[in-house]
């Protein structure tokens, strides 16, 4: 904000908020530890894990305040100000957050990993995702309601139901990163080739001798998104040096819930919304394997997995913690490097 009066370019912008999170973070993480555990945000058994995950048990957690700390100090000192895309993707990722962090200081509350009740949760996440989707639909005045195909230029147009659909796309990725944060390292790290997708993306839409690659122009304004993950990519790499196994630091409900909602605003603004299926393909699997476990057991009273979500399973049949999340960061970049070649491939 204070850069951007100075007329500070966005890539310089963004690269001083790529710094000053990554620094941040790195400086005084071990100082949120400590805070943290007197604060007693700590991490609590969750039912229907392994029972390795005991050992896990009073680890600080909490760690996506800080994230959101380090997004929010950044866009302060060198946001744009006057940019609305910029507004609705920090709307998304704190309104989101605030909720995973209500549900992180039930838990400590209660001193168990149940927190909020299902109901309750979901009950206030609709809330949050509809009121996001209204101020999407009527703050873009311009909004295009056509959902792209992904590999094609077939476009279709929703019309009024476009509102439900990107209420929902918030809501689900919400939940799925969510549902993923179960191993040391795994949500963070599968959230890098994300990130670097959307900040390619946002430049390359910017720059005249990289637009041609892509089959689509995005909005005027749009390529401010590039600072909001240079910022927010900068925070991961500063918390996994305290996520990556063996963790010290969770990052919590409101780590988890946060990046879903940016993940989904950002698909969203960006006009990928079903190409978000491939960009956050982890955390879709991972989230569907949780669906199609209870599916299957309240229908035939037999499970599919050992235990829901994916990653738990890989664990009960005896994969390292360690490799498990090294493959879902090498199947999380493959899948950003799909996604991103069906934007350049497609005519």
């Amino acid at each position: 904000m204070i850069f951007y009066f100075f007329s500070t370019p966005l890539i310089y912008r963004g690269t001083f908020a790529f710094f000053l999170s990554l620094v941040l973070f790195l400086i005084l993480g071990k100082r949120l530890i400590k805070w943290l555990k007197r604060k007693k945000m700590v991490d609590y058994f969750r039912l229907y894990s392994p029972l390795t995950h005991k050992l896990k048990k009073g680890t600080p957690s909490g760690g996506g305040l800080f994230i959101l700390f380090c997004l929010g100090l950044s866009f302060i000192l060198l946001g744009n100000i006057t940019n609305r895309y910029l507004y609705l993707a920090l709307l998304a990722t704190f309104s989101l957050g605030f909720l995973g962090f209500v549900d992180d200081v039930a838990k400590r509350v209660r001193k168990n990993s149940k927190g909020l009740s299902i109901k309750t949760k979901l009950l206030l996440q609709v809330g949050v995702s509809i009121f996001i989707a209204f101020c999407i639909y009527y703050l873009i005045t311009d909004i295009n309601t056509g959902v792209i195909v992904p590999f094609t230029n077939l476009q279709i147009k929703l019309g009024i139901f476009y509102l439900p659909f990107i209420a929902f796309i918030i809501l689900s990725f919400s939940n799925a990163v969510n549902i993923s944060d179960g191993l040391d390292g795994l949500t963070a790290g599968c959230m890098i080739a994300p990130a670097f997708f959307f900040i390619i993306v946002c430049f390359a839409g910017k720059t005249v001798n990289l637009s041609f690659l892509f089959n689509r122009t995005g909005a005027v304004g749009v390529d401010e998104l590039a600072f909001f993950w240079l910022a927010l990519l900068a925070a991961l790499i500063g918390f996994l040096r305290y996520n990556r196994y063996p963790a010290t630091l969770f990052m919590g409900g409101v780590g988890a819930e946060a990046l879903g909602g940016a993940l989904a605003i950002s698909g969203i603004l960006l006009k990928m919304e079903l190409l978000l299926l491939l960009i956050g393909g982890v955390f879709v699997i991972e989230a569907l394997s949780v669906v199609l476990q209870v599916i299957s057991y309240r229908l035939t009273g037999k499970r599919i997995f050992k235990i829901a979500p994916l990653h738990h399973h890989f664990e009960l049949n005896g994969a390292k913690e360690s490799s498990i999340v090294s493959g879902f960061w090498v199947t999380s970049a493959f899948f950003s490097i799909v996604a991103f070649l069906s934007l350049i491939l497609v005519r």
